[in-house]
């Protein structure tokens, strides 16, 4: 084998944190090499240094031998390089094909050639096995259609090493396994991959090798034919890892009032209505493919799709969901699934971004006298510890946390909103399995306070995890309702494909 790629004691400081620790590695021609390890293990430094966005303080990168020394993306690209980021960087104003283009645009004299940019990008949206037209606005996609996008654009470019992050976190089953196809394509083409992703199965799945990074070292790099999944977990936490037990909780049949009721809700889009009861210390789970209308729903419920006709109460009182003002007002809060650009303000501290969703009613004499500033420092650093926060002062940009850490936060500004109905869109994606497990006891903590929380899932595995109740959708309508031992991978993924009963 032919090295194309090879690291060597890359180090890497922001302040107070030393992010990469002298890792070394490297990768083969035709190789396809997983990288995993927690959130905040190093793994998005080393890629911003792979792909130009950084400068390490100390170590050497070498492509095909000759040592690199990238000053921007442009440089990294022009050396081989081409890199899908976990953090979408699409215009959403332009086109599907100006996008996937977007930086080494098709022209001639200086002017766009929109035919045959229109038509490469068909051959690319071919290959991915898109239904997508390339004249749409990306604004209009859907989450996982813009994730698709994002593979296309880094697909289009000439490459000798393909970097994806996270690439699946918005896909489906079937867009996966697609992908695995076009992945393992472009290893027999000579080309090597990079392949960073929580989904441990993926690794497994997709790569020949792995590497582990832990705390910014470089812990294991072997085949990965030598390790089973609780030998990679393992290397990835240093220890054995924390196992959440599935909760048997409430069963709202013996509870006069919901603490959410949802009757006969009619949304844009739909032919039939939606109806959904919630218990207090309930966490019911919503299954579907994109398009069955669970997301809509809690959407809808958050005053963020119009509701046209039905009701909805919260503790038996009927609420005006106009927006999600009204909503928060109404003891509604929602995460969404886009946690980069509906989540999180990256620009802000995370004490900032935690008391996003405070207002000034109900705040004592006490409480007013005290500064607003050293307030929410108090109230942070509470957060910090029942949420295991891990960020060295609550002053840090938000953006620089990991996504387990950025999640915990969100939660932290739901727990501040008083909510007592919360809706979570995905709350584990681009999450790490220590981080997840930790979300998961978060949730079951805000349940066991008499929160009402609905999780809108396309994950079935965590569904059975932590749902005591699952409200299966296909098409728009509800399709199977599962309890007890009937919450399981198998009856949740049966019922979302329309095979009920199968």
């Amino acid at each position: 084998m032919t090295s194309v790629l090879d690291v060597d004691d890359l180090v890497q400081e922001y302040p107070g944190v030393r992010a990469l620790k002298g890792v070394s590695l490297s990768l083969d021609q035709g190789e396809v090499l997983g990288l995993v390890g927690e959130n905040g293990a190093g793994k998005s430094t080393l890629i911003r240094i792979l792909g130009g966005i950084e400068t390490p303080v100390e170590g050497e990168v070498r492509l095909r031998g000759v040592v690199q020394h990238f000053r921007s993306s442009s440089d990294s690209q022009a050396a081989g390089i081409s890199v899908v980021s976990q953090e979408f960087r699409l215009v959403p104003e332009l086109s599907v094909a100006d996008n996937i283009f977007l930086g080494h645009e098709r022209t001639v004299a200086g002017v766009v050639r929109a035919r045959r940019t229109r038509a490469l990008a068909r051959e690319v949206i071919d290959r991915l096995g898109m239904d997508l037209d390339p004249d749409r606005s990306v604004g209009s996609l859907t989450v996982g259609d813009r994730q698709m996008v994002e593979i296309a654009r880094a697909l289009s470019r000439d490459f000798d090493i393909l970097v994806m992050d996270e690439p699946t976190a918005a896909l489906n089953g079937a867009e996966i396994e697609r992908l695995r196809g076009i992945v393992a394509a472009i290893a027999g083409e000579g080309k090597s991959v990079i392949y960073v992703s929580h989904h441990l199965e993926e690794i497994f799945s997709f790569c020949s090798q792995v590497a582990v990074l832990r705390d910014g070292a470089l812990v294991h790099a072997g085949p990965t034919v030598a390790l089973d999944e609780s030998m990679l977990v393992e290397h990835m936490l240093g220890r054995m890892p924390e196992v959440f037990s599935r909760h048997e909780g409430t069963t709202q049949s013996v509870l006069e009032t919901p603490r959410l009721r949802v009757t006969d809700v009619a949304l844009p889009g739909f032919s039939e209505t939606f109806s959904l009861s919630v218990a207090p210390g309930e966490v019911v789970g919503l299954a579907g493919l994109v398009g069955s209308g669970r997301d809509d729903l809690t959407r809808g419920l958050f005053g963020d799709r119009r509701i046209l006709s039905g009701t909805v109460e919260v503790d038996g009182e009927v609420v005006r969901l106009r927006d999600p003002i009204a909503a928060i007002a109404a003891g509604v809060f929602m995460l969404s699934e886009d946690r980069k650009s509906e989540g999180i303000l990256p620009h802000l501290d995370v004490t900032e971004n935690a008391m996003m969703s405070r207002t000034s009613r109900g705040r004592g004499f006490f409480e007013r006298l005290v500064p607003a500033r050293a307030r929410e420092a108090m109230l942070f650093q509470g957060l910090r510890r029942t949420m295991s926060i891990r960020v060295p002062d609550g002053r840090q940009l938000i953006g620089n946390l990991s996504g387990g850490n950025q999640q915990k936060v969100l939660l932290g500004r739901a727990v501040l909103s008083g909510c007592r109905v919360l809706l979570l869109n995905e709350p584990t994606r681009g999450v790490d399995v220590g981080a997840k497990v930790e979300i998961y006891q978060l949730i079951r903590e805000l349940a066991d306070d008499g929160v009402a929380v609905v999780v809108s899932s396309s994950d079935a595995p965590e569904l059975a995890m932590i749902a005591d109740r699952c409200v299966v959708y296909f098409a728009g309508r509800q399709v199977a309702e599962l309890r007890d031992a009937n919450i399981n991978e198998d009856a949740i993924v049966s019922a979302a494909v329309g095979q009920v009963g199968a």
